[in-house]
């Protein structure tokens, strides 16, 4: 599995930050700055966590995907067998390998579910900062140029990608080793790669976060 001493953002360090409003420039944060700059560093550090769950995953994929094409399909001419059936010979073997590496997969897919209920956490405690902000100063820039709500909004719409492209991760996980024929295989394989419901804005709305907040 994927080392997950990579590099983070530390919640409590500060990385040069350049912020407009006086009273960032230096010292210490706290109040709502201390908890939004903590929840976008907790924010960043759960998709890299998803990343490295979804690399390791990937690997995973690609073994059953070729346990499957290589001794099972590659026999018939059609590349499709009935009813996703192994030939005789193969099936003990097949099913005992498939049956480890489908473990592996639940720890991988049971790990990104924890990962977006915590988003989910993140993103409602942003919307608790918003909530006081509102309540307590008419001056609702807490950083450079954003206002809490649009902290609520970017993290929510993360959390929304993350949250649609777990309930795939599930569906792919409980098919793929019943997979019919290749094509079906293919496009399982090619879902779990690509990610379609984490687009590429999920990179914008992440490094906005990060600048915003003096992290970059």
């Amino acid at each position: 599995m994927t080392n997950e001493n990579e590099s983070r953002f530390s919640p409590v360090k500060k990385h040069g930050q350049r912020n407009v409003k006086e009273h960032n420039k230096s010292g210490n944060l706290t109040g709502s700055e201390r908890q939004i700059k903590d929840g976008v560093a907790d924010v960043y550090n759960l998709i890299q966590k998803w990343k490295n769950a979804n690399s390791d995953g990937m690997h995973i994929i690609d073994t059953i995907a070729n346990i499957k094409l290589q001794h099972v399909y590659k026999e018939n001419k059609d590349e499709t067998l009935p009813n996703g059936s192994i030939p005789e010979e193969l099936e003990a073997q097949c099913t005992s390998l498939l049956s480890i590496i489908q473990k592996m997969v639940n720890i991988l897919v049971l790990s990104q579910e924890k990962i977006v209920k915590k988003l989910s956490g993140t993103s409602a405690m942003f919307v608790g900062v918003m909530k006081l902000q509102q309540h307590l100063t008419d001056d609702l820039v807490l950083f450079q140029t954003w206002t809490p709500d649009i902290f609520v909004s970017t993290v929510r719409e993360l959390t929304e990608m993350y949250r649609k492209e777990y309930k795939l991760k599930q569906l792919i996980y409980k098919n793929i080793c019943h997979a019919k024929d290749r094509n079906t295989m293919m496009f399982y394989t090619s879902s779990w790669l690509h990610q379609p419901y984490i687009t590429d804005k999920s990179h914008v709305l992440l490094e906005s976060l990060l600048l915003e907040t003096g992290h970059k």
